[in-house]
């Protein structure tokens, strides 16, 4: 952690360097602490300390960007030269939004807890072994992550806006020796809200209840999502879907939906940045203020998500959305769905024959625009007869369009779960989900597995 003043330094130092017309500036930093366990033994500990800087140089309307992780002198000069020479080799882009003016943005309270800066790798062992101990017999795997990340976004126009976050997430994964299989994990900012005995009692009685698996034919079914599930569709929904980008270019599924009833009237989407369970940020990439943003109003596609670049296009404002710096990529990423009235205990109760899905594996796209998805179920797959889960079955293959999916919900969970998302491949920052469980009345699964 290196602390608002000295970010705000580095700033400092790459407008000093600077020869562009104008110099936009990215920092993120990361400190991060795992413990990873396999076969019932913590087998990595590590710690990561790191910083990625990234410069924009413009001369005009040509900009070129460039990255680095050296943040001393001679760093901060090399960087901000080869910004420079990127953009005097680029092409005249038009499009190219104009910097962020210098200005105050109220920051979300709670975003930095003590208690997880300071948690030790005693401490993650600790409660390692109690997930250890408490699936034993069964092989248990999972880790352990205790985080900060911080974000510096600033300019030659005098903006500087600073963000700092903690982040902790354990998850657990189990396997029996009949091919029983669980999996469940937790998140929050706060490492003192984590609950490593009940995230190690939920793997467990999925093992218990998936042992000795059955196979089951594809088909239609009903099916219960349970929020890490249900998740993964909401975060498909919101690439495929609500970003401004997809529906400007004719990919999107609400392409002539706006405004229109598309998914059952029980479902209302809300993009929430400043809920304080998943990660609350006060603005994005760009440096623009984020805004609260109703998706999806009892079924009824309502807005999109906005960076500077799309909201040009039409004459309209963004929302704070841009989610990748230098880039124009409006993603809305702190998706809260409205609870229900049910408990999982009722959903189960009330369904005839079903499946009950705990999570979803290697999800991907078969048609953007009819919504169509693919994937698999992972983690625990229950069979669900007379109102009661009386069997595990072996992972199934599904492919659905969720409008068809989604457009007959039949319940949906009081209780809701954080799903924390709190890493890329090569920089770290976490948002995170807000779900409950749904049943919806059909799903097609088309295929099935040996395990």
């Amino acid at each position: 952690m290196l602390g608002k003043e000295k970010l705000f330094e580095i700033v400092d130092s790459v407008i000093r360097a600077s020869e562009s017309d104008g110099v936009e500036v990215v920092i993120f930093t990361e400190t991060s602490n795992l413990t990873r366990y396999a076969e019932s033994r913590i087998h990595q500990n590590l710690s990561i300390e790191n910083v990625s800087l990234g410069v924009r140089s413009r001369f005009g309307n040509k900009a070129g960007v460039a990255w680095t992780d050296r943040i001393d002198r001679d760093g901060i000069i090399s960087v901000v030269r080869r910004s420079e020479k990127i953009a005097e080799q680029m092409l005249e882009d038009e499009e190219l939004p104009p910097l962020e003016p210098a200005k105050e943005i109220q920051m979300p309270q709670n975003t930095f807890f003590e208690t997880t800066a300071n948690y030790t790798p005693r401490q993650r062992a600790e409660a390692v072994a109690k997930i250890i101990e408490t699936l034993s017999p069964y092989r248990a795997f999972g880790a352990f992550v205790t985080s900060i990340s911080e974000l510096v976004i600033g300019n030659s126009l005098g903006l500087k806006l600073y963000h700092i976050v903690t982040a902790a997430d354990i998850s657990a994964v189990g396997f029996g020796e009949r091919g029983g299989t669980g999996w469940a994990e937790m998140s929050n900012p706060d490492v003192s809200k984590i609950d490593p005995q009940r995230v190690a009692e939920r793997t467990r009685r999925k093992i218990e209840l998936s042992e000795d698996p059955i196979e089951i034919e594809p088909g239609e079914y009903t099916v219960i999502f349970e929020p890490l599930a249900v998740s993964e569709f909401f975060a498909m929904a919101s690439w495929l879907g609500f970003s401004a980008k997809s529906y400007q270019e004719g990919r999107s599924f609400l392409v002539g939906k706006l405004g229109q009833k598309v998914f059952d009237s029980k479902l209302t989407l809300v993009d929430d940045p400043f809920n304080e369970q998943i990660y609350p940020i006060a603005f994005d990439y760009e440096g623009v203020a984020k805004q609260k943003l109703t998706l999806i109003e009892n079924g009824v596609a309502k807005n999109l998500a906005y960076d500077k670049r799309t909201a040009a296009k039409e004459g309209k404002q963004s929302t704070g959305h841009c989610a990748w710096p230098f880039e124009s990529s409006p993603y809305a990423s702190h998706l809260v769905l409205k609870q229900g009235d049910e408990t999982m205990q009722s959903l189960v109760e009330s369904t005839e024959k079903g499946i009950l899905v705990t999570l979803l594996h290697y999800v991907n796209v078969v048609d953007p625009k009819s919504f169509t998805l693919t994937g698999m179920t992972r983690g625990g797959t229950f069979l669900i007869e007379n109102g009661k889960i009386v069997k595990g079955v072996k992972n199934l293959r599904f492919t659905q369009s969720m409008f068809e999916a989604l457009g007959e919900v039949e319940g949906i969970s009081r209780e809701r779960e954080v799903v924390g998302t709190v890493g890329w491949y090569h920089i770290r920052f976490p948002y995170g989900t807000l779900m409950p469980a749904i049943k919806v009345k059909k799903f097609k699964f088309t295929g099935k597995t040996e395990f």
